[in-house]
């Protein structure tokens, strides 16, 4: 196979293979394995749009996979690993033919981000939602949220229009989702045909709003094949989770949202919560004596309520518990319509309010529909 021909056969492999699949790396051993190096040199000629003598290349792959440890994990670790090598086991890196600050700038930005689409990739979604976590841990007030989305009758489309046909379309939403989100939030490709968007300072209604533009948008398009679907039309469905309210960290915020796209796919081109069901859940202002245990002790004791939807209670109390932490709560007439008894869970604690007390955010174990009607006006 002349040097034609093996750039040919690296770059059809780097096309059959998504780049977040480790495999690649499997099949460009073995075709180096039958026609030698010039596999390397082509491979990293691909990734890094730098050229390397033959010697180079092979030397550089094979420090690179050790150095990775599980050099078959995903591409951009193998990126990142090369870039390490680099930089800090050689002295090549003072040759600026080899690799310049503007080709270590590109390495980084692919190291974060899905070929395809020019999205971020699902690594780099993960790092970015757990630091939102701690800054939200770390100052109290904080709200923001994530939309996990999924193309629906993906595999549909491909199964019938071809993969390359498909690729168009992944680039399309990748389009789609960049401009149709801020500067500050952060639209990512999570894997195959699903993605994901971080919205800092963005609350459930306001995410649920943008999650229902973007689904309406990729509605309307009119996407090259898609009439050789049985719904002539391809739509996306998606999930929405909010920090607190539904989730502490981020597993649980990804549970919850990931939970809520289950749902949606089963009428699909649609998102879930809907916000109809937001607003139904909105807090009635409600004033009065709430009667609180904390875990682990062993009395009541009296708070002073702010307001309360079916979900949960703002409420504000002397004592100052843990998030996460479980809380006993009873309602007593003639302080409320009726008498309940339920359990919470701590999912917000603001700063001293006057007179020493802590503005608690409680989310109930179970949704309050019943009582909550009796607090309407008649």
């Amino acid at each position: 196979m002349d040097n034609v021909a093996i750039r040919e056969g690296v770059r059809q492999l780097f096309h059959d293979f998504d780049e977040d699949d480790g495999r690649i790396f499997t099949a460009i051993e073995q075709l180096a394995e039958t026609q030698g190096e010039r596999t390397y040199c082509e491979a990293l000629n691909y990734l890094f749009d730098k050229s390397f003598s033959t010697a180079q290349a092979g030397h550089y792959w094979r420090e690179a996979t050790a150095s990775l440890g599980n050099p078959h994990s995903n591409i951009q670790s193998f990126r990142a690993a090369l870039l390490d090598y680099l930089r800090q086991k050689t002295t090549e890196l003072s040759n600026p033919r080899i690799i310049g600050s503007r080709d270590l700038e590109d390495i980084r930005r692919s190291a974060v981000t899905d070929g395809l689409t020019r999205l971020y990739n699902q690594s780099y979604f993960k790092q970015q939602l757990q630091q939102a976590v701690e800054l939200a841990n770390r100052e109290a007030g904080q709200v923001f949220s994530i939309i996990i989305f999924d193309l629906d009758h993906f595999k549909q489309f491909n199964d019938r229009c071809g993969h390359l046909q498909g690729d168009v379309v992944l680039r399309k939403i990748g389009d789609i989702l960049r401009n149709g989100t801020g500067e500050l939030d952060l639209p990512a490709r999570y894997g195959g045909e699903e993605f994901t968007i971080l919205l800092p300072d963005c609350n459930l209604e306001d995410a649920i709003q943008l999650a229902e533009k973007i689904r309406a948008t990729i509605d309307a398009e009119d996407f090259p094949g898609q009439e050789r679907l049985d719904s002539q039309n391809l739509t996306i469905s998606g999930g929405v989770a909010s920090f607190p309210q539904q989730g502490l960290n981020a597993s649980e915020l990804i549970e919850s949202a990931d939970r809520r796209l289950y749902e949606a796919k089963a009428t699909r081109n649609a998102i879930l919560p809907r916000l109809d069901d937001t607003r139904a859940a909105n807090r009635h202002q409600f004033r009065n004596i709430v009667e609180i245990q904390f875990d682990g002790e062993d009395r009541f004791s009296s708070a002073l309520s702010s307001d309360i939807s079916h979900t949960g209670l703002s409420l504000k109390s002397a004592g100052k518990p843990q998030i996460g932490s479980k809380v006993r709560l009873r309602f007593r007439y003639p302080f409320w319509p009726e008498n309940l008894e339920t359990s919470g869970t701590v999912r917000h604690i603001g700063g001293m309010q006057s007179a020493g007390a802590f503005k608690l955010g409680i989310q109930f174990d179970s949704p309050q529909n019943d009582f909550c009607k009796t607090l309407l006006p008649k």
